[in-house]
Order: structure tokens, then C-alpha cells, then sequence
């Protein structure tokens, strides 16, 4: 048993990594804002030096850093909003575990956005989590904290809500479908996207957690290695429910074209992603009937 942090424990992925730490028999404290407790408060420290006792006391021995502001296009419309609850934030965490010296490994949630269009970040939030990936490397190199960055490509699930900052075209064309109304696809339909299914992120983060190995700092793709276009999604969609017709509308500011994980660096150190795209996006739908 271990003794594990988890950041933004109430949100979509959050809340799955921190109840499979649970069901694994570990002891577990989450840090989310929508309880009160705003990292940008709790983890500076006071005039004396120190934390917030309840998490400094608790020694954590893994730290699962999920907690951010994730959407591309908040981050294109209030970018300093975005960085201080992307980029400040996960600089204090990182503070926070040198100085209480109990954390084994800090396990850092990034994003796909940060390879944009094959050019690099294309967005504030992309370029937010490009620094704490590189920030999370500093650590490991001058601080000896073993840290992994895991960049997650397009998450989805059954489950999946959406009016949260995780929202995917997934999310809104399964709420389009239960109110009844007309889903719609921004731009031409054929941006691909490489979509992982959250059961594989949380195990991704098990993985993390439990490799015997040094991460050093490097960062992994967290994906499928495939990937499909909004339009296919489209003709899934459509072979559960035949009736339905998708409207077009304009482009989204900051939106890339492709994007697809390379699974292999992760998968030679042991892991893999399980659920294969059309069978999870068939659930997704299937679900609905």
C-alpha cells in the first residue's frame, strides 16, 4: 500500500484514477478546487515556510497531477487565466514534493496539444503544458524527483460529461443524440484524432505508478497509435442510429489537424492500450439506445 496525492481527484479523469488507487488498497488524498481547496492557495507556503499540514503531514509517496484548466479553446480566450491554472499550478506541485521529501515519482498529466500540427504548441494551453513537461524534466535533473510526463491524446468514454472542460465532440454528439437534436462537426470532418478510451488512461497511470524503473523525466504518448477522422466517427455513428444527420459549422481557433500517439516507448516498457477505437466509440453510442 502507498501513500498517493491526486490533483483535480473531482474531474473526468481524475476521479477514475483516484477511485482504481482505491480499489487497489491504497491510501489516497485528492486536492480539487471544486472542494474548496485551489492549489494556487493551499500549496504556496506561508511566511514560515511550510504547507498546508494535511497534505504536508501526509507524506505522499506518489503524486498524480491531473488537476488544470484543459480546454484549447478557454485557453485561446483567457490565456493568463489558462497558464495560472496550467503552468502555475503544476510549478507549485512540483515545489511541494522537493520540499516534503517523501515523493517517490510525481506522475504529470499532459496533452497531445503540445505536438499541435507536427510544429509544436498551437495553442496557450498547448504551450502551458509543453513548459511543464520541460519544467517536470528540470526537476528530475536538478532535484533528483523521478518525475514521467503522460501525454493524453483525444479521451472519451460512456460516461463522459458534457459540460465539463473535457468535453470532446464524443461527449457532445452522445448529449445531441439523448435530447434529440442535430449534432454537428466543426470544419470539413476530416481532422483525424487518435482516441483512447479512459479505462486505458487510468491504467496508464497504474503503470506509472508501479514501474519498477527511473522515468527521468521523460514524457510518453498515452494512445491507441491509430486514429480516425470526425466524419468516420460520423458513419458510426450512423450505423446505430440510421436517422441521424450532422450540420458543419466553422473551424475552431487553435484546432490541429492529426493527431496520433506513438505507442511505442511506452509498450516496450510494459504497457498498452486495450480498447481499440471503433469498438470503444461503438460502445459509446451503443450505449445510448
Amino acid at each position: 500500500m502507498a501513500r498517493c496525492l491526486v490533483t483535480g481527484h473531482m474531474g473526468y479523469i481524475g476521479s477514475k484514477v483516484y477511485s482504481q488507487l482505491i480499489a487497489d488498497g491504497h491510501e489516497v488524498v485528492g486536492i480539487d478546487k471544486k472542494d474548496g481547496n485551489d492549489i494556487l492557495d493551499i500549496m504556496r507556503e506561508d511566511s514560515d515556510g511550510k504547507f498546508h499540514p494535511h497534505y504536508f503531514d501526509f507524506k505522499p509517496e506518489y503524486v498524480f497531477h491531473l488537476a488544470a484548466q484543459p480546454r484549447v479553446a478557454f485557453s485561446v480566450d483567457d490565456p493568463v487565466f489558462a497558464m495560472r491554472n496550467n503552468a502555475l499550478v503544476t510549478s507549485l506541485m512540483l515545489n511541494f514534493c522537493r520540499k516534503v521529501g517523501s515523493v517517490k515519482r510525481f506522475i504529470f498529466s499532459s496533452s497531445s496539444s503540445v505536438i499541435g500540427n507536427g510544429h509544436g504548441p498551437e495553442s496557450p494551453y498547448a504551450l502551458q503544458k509543453q513548459y511543464s513537461e520541460k519544467e517536470c524534466r528540470m526537476y528530475n535533473q536538478l532535484y533528483g524527483l523521478d518525475t514521467v510526463s503522460l501525454r493524453y491524446f483525444n479521451v472519451y468514454s460512456p460516461d463522459q460529461p458534457h459540460d465539463g472542460p473535457y468535453t470532446t465532440a464524443i461527449a457532445n454528439w452522445m448529449e445531441f443524440i439523448r435530447a434529440g437534436k442535430v449534432p454537428y462537426i466543426t470544419g470539413t470532418g476530416e481532422q483525424r484524432r487518435d482516441m483512447v478510451n479512459v479505462r486505458d488512461v487510468v491504467s496508464a497511470n497504474m503503470f506509472a505508478m508501479n514501474y519498477t524503473g527511473i522515468f527521468d523525466g521523460k514524457v510518453f504518448d498515452v494512445g491507441t497509435g491509430d486514429n480516425i477522422s470526425l466524419n468516420e466517427v460520423k458513419t458510426i455513428i450512423q450505423s446505430v442510429f440510421p436517422a441521424i444527420q450532422f450540420d458543419y459549422v466553422g473551424e475552431r481557433l487553435g484546432d490541429v489537424m492529426l493527431t496520433k500517439a506513438d505507442p511505442g516507448p511506452l509498450r516496450r516498457l510494459g504497457w498498452t492500450a486495450q480498447v481499440d477505437i471503433t469498438t470503444g466509440l461503438t460502445e459509446c453510442f451503443e450505449g445510448l439506445l
